[in-house]
């Protein structure tokens, strides 16, 4: 399951304005994908939550249903879902009919008020979509890019993607010869490391070394150097200052601070990659940008399968976890009693 990020309140009205604003809410356009709306009680022409998950087999449908239904039965306001690719329609019947029917049953159950299902071929200007139902309303998308919640996003500063790859082009890992080059480097330095006897001191340093990173971030013209991205990983390897680091999150240096997390993310190598990519994962998730949560989590996986700290982000993707829930877990346990009150601290 992936939520969506915080894209700016602007009011939508009917299905094609609705299956319009699902790339801006996903911050892509989705393929064979089932998305959940979420319109508020007392506006209903307004969304408050978006949820995307693959379109599943046959025997997965049930669990479906009940997984989603964990994250809108807390929502005060009505569904609507709908139905990106998977098929084309015939004479008789919509594509996965069954889920939606299945789903249906699921929220009704559970008293959550369902407005209406929708499939579409896509969610580009012409596609067409059509309401499930015997009322089986139909028509073509209008051109999602000159909406109104695509000006908004666009002066939020926000970038909707042709697909989910193409998000996921944002994080490629730099060259393997600079990848290969930083691991030797990072080798040298873990084992120069490894005689310091004073890890607290180191720990403190290692932080200090963080926060200095993320204050100039948004400055530095530059990309980093190697010796920059060998020294950020290995104070991040602390899993002190990594956790500590989680803070940078919140406040006047969130944004810097993503930024740095997303270039490390590229620049370190495996399994250290894993610690920036969470961060940055941490970071999108609070601000609500669950497809950029989502890309960043894949790339942590991939590095280091077991890492705790990235399960842990990626069970609160996957429940929908709101993001103020997740960052008061995360804060009561991220800064250590050493932390430095300066004023370089957030």
């Amino acid at each position: 399951m992936r939520t969506s990020p915080q894209a700016p309140q602007v009011e939508v009205h009917g299905p094609a304005d609705l299956i319009a604003a699902v790339p801006h809410l996903l911050a892509y356009h989705p393929a064979d994908s089932l998305v959940l709306l979420v319109l508020s009680d007392d506006r209903p022409s307004k969304v408050t939550m978006s949820l995307r998950v693959d379109l599943p087999p046959p025997r997965h449908r049930r669990a479906l249903a009940h997984q989603l239904l964990t994250p809108v039965r807390g929502e005060a306001g009505s569904v609507v879902l709908v139905v990106v690719g998977g098929g084309a329609p015939t004479s008789s019947s919509l594509p996965h009919q069954s889920l939606v029917d299945c789903l249906e049953f699921t929220l009704a159950a559970a008293a959550v008020p369902l407005t209406s299902a929708i499939w579409a071929s896509g969610t580009a200007e012409g596609d067409q979509w059509i309401e499930y139902g015997p009322a089986g309303r139909t028509g073509a998308v209008p051109d999602p890019a000159v909406s109104e919640l695509a000006a908004a996003c666009a002066a939020a500063g926000m970038v909707t993607f042709a697909s989910r790859a193409d998000l996921a082009a944002v994080l490629t890992p730099d060259a393997p010869e600079a990848l290969s080059r930083r691991e030797a480097l990072l080798d040298e330095a873990a084992l120069r490391a490894e005689h310091d006897q004073d890890r607290e001191q180191a720990a403190r340093q290692g932080l200090l070394l963080i926060t200095r990173a993320v204050t100039t971030s948004s400055a530095r013209t530059t990309r980093m150097s190697d010796a920059d991205v060998v020294a950020l990983t290995l104070a991040l390897t602390d899993l002190w200052v990594r956790d500590a680091a989680l803070v940078f999150a919140t406040g006047p240096h969130a944004t810097a601070a993503e930024h740095l997390w997303t270039e490390l993310t590229r620049a370190t190598p495996i399994p250290e990659r894993a610690q920036a990519a969470t961060l940055l994962a941490f970071s999108a998730y609070l601000r609500g940008d669950g497809a950029l949560a989502s890309v960043a989590l894949d790339r942590a996986e991939e590095a280091c399968p077991s890492h705790r700290l990235a399960s842990l982000v990626r069970s609160a993707l996957d429940h929908a976890l709101p993001p103020d829930q997740l960052a008061r877990i995360a804060m009561t346990s991220a800064r250590p009693d050493w932390t430095p009150d300066t004023p370089q601290w957030p």
